[in-house]
């Protein structure tokens, strides 16, 4: 696991609706990145249609053999500040446990989790609600997996968070350097 140390030195705090780039810059500042861009710089390199607004859902993905246009921008970002990387986005399995694999860090994009210490739920996503539908979710830099819980770098809340019950994540983001 990544030193809470190490991991609190790296974050980075979300604006407006960045929290996938502040995720991914923090994940790259763990990795050794310096001199990275700020939140709003790097949303529209990660493919954001405005400053601190998030990559499209579709950029997570992509069709057998086809490399994720996310990974795409995160391999570009890092590398414009001189590291190499790689990374593998994707969708996970309903029910899947997700963790970090040693030298990785792990961006998790979740549809449900801890939004705030001791309070769980969607960002205020509802289901039979359409006005929420471009509301809720969230990324977040998964640390580590312990017994029962996880230890996050949320850019929501600063310092290394530790949840008691895991979120429900929709997609991950994979990056270790190459």
């Amino acid at each position: 696991m990544i030193s809470p140390e190490a991991l609190a030195r790296a974050w980075v705090p979300n604006r407006g609706a960045a929290c996938t780039t502040a995720a991914i810059l923090s994940g790259l500042g763990v990795l050794g990145a310096s001199g990275l861009p700020g939140v709003e710089e790097a949303s529209l390199a990660l493919g954001a249609s405005a400053p601190c607004g998030p990559p499209a859902l579709l950029d997570y993905v992509s069709l057998p053999g086809r490399r994720a246009p996310l990974d795409v921008r995160v391999e570009a970002l890092a590398s414009a500040t001189g590291l190499a990387v790689r990374s593998w986005s994707g969708l996970v399995a309903l029910g899947w446990r997700v963790r970090p694999a040693p030298g990785e860090v792990l961006v998790v994009n979740l549809a449900w989790g801890q939004e705030a210490p001791g309070r769980y739920g969607t960002w205020g996503w509802q289901p039979h609600r359409p006005a929420t539908y471009s509301t809720g979710g969230h990324s977040v830099l998964l640390a580590g997996v312990e017994a029962r819980g996880w230890v996050v770098l949320d850019p929501n809340h600063q310092g290394v968070q530790r949840w008691p019950r895991p979120g429900l994540a929709i997609t991950v983001t994979r990056i270790r350097r190459t």
